[in-house]
């Protein structure tokens, strides 16, 4: 009889066991969706985003394509401008693109610039200024750039700059976070910003 006991044990046994294959191989699969959605859904965001900074990088380049062909079309070889930069203002002789005189106006210093200069800052908005600044190379410095150009000169007449920290999603280090942690790169952890602003520019014979 014991021997029949054990015998009906095993076989009930061996009816259990195809049930926790089941429930494992169940909890396997929602282990894989969970990671797949945490996986996917930012790349969703991601691709998303992407598309909508191509259009707008695309409106702000002609923007400044067409800023700077009025500015070649005056055709201004010899002038003078007055540039504030961080509460500092200087006045700048330039001469077939080259700065030939900066003169302080107020007790500080700065470096020259042409209008030149200006129209290749303001191209940098989305670039990347300092690498690798946090969590390993998880997070990058990106620079967001706002110009306002003359309606008539088209030369830029105020150009706004800040630096954010953001997810550096081609470095490996930025997915390692996400899928570990669970969310994004806690990578705002320092903000900056300047104006730059023309306060006239004028031809000079």
């Amino acid at each position: 009889m014991a021997h029949g006991r054990t015998l009906r044990s095993g076989v009930a046994e061996g009816r259990r066991s195809p049930g926790m294959g089941e429930e494992m191989r169940y909890r396997h699969s929602t282990v894989r969706v969970a990671l797949a959605i945490l996986v996917i859904a930012p790349l969703l965001c991601i691709g998303g985003t992407v598309a909508a900074v191509i259009a707008a990088d695309n409106a702000r380049e002609r923007e400044i394509a067409a800023a700077e062909a009025r500015w070649r079309t005056r055709g201004f070889v010899h002038y003078v401008m007055v540039l504030e930069e961080l509460n500092c203002m200087v006045e700048i002789e330039v001469f077939h693109r080259r700065v030939v005189r900066v003169k302080p106006l107020e007790r500080c210093q700065r470096d020259g610039r042409t209008v030149e200069d200006l129209f290749a800052l303001a191209r940098r908005d989305g670039d990347t200024g300092m690498r690798c600044i946090t969590l390993g190379c998880a997070c990058d410095d990106r620079l967001s750039v706002e110009s306002i150009f003359h309606p008539h000169l088209g030369y830029p007449t105020s150009i706004y700059v800040q630096i954010e920290a953001q997810p550096n999603w081609r470095h490996p280090d930025a997915w390692h976070y996400l899928i570990t942690r669970g969310r994004l790169p806690a990578c705002n952890m320092m903000k900056g910003d300047k104006l730059l602003r023309v306060v006239s520019l004028r031809s000079l014979p």
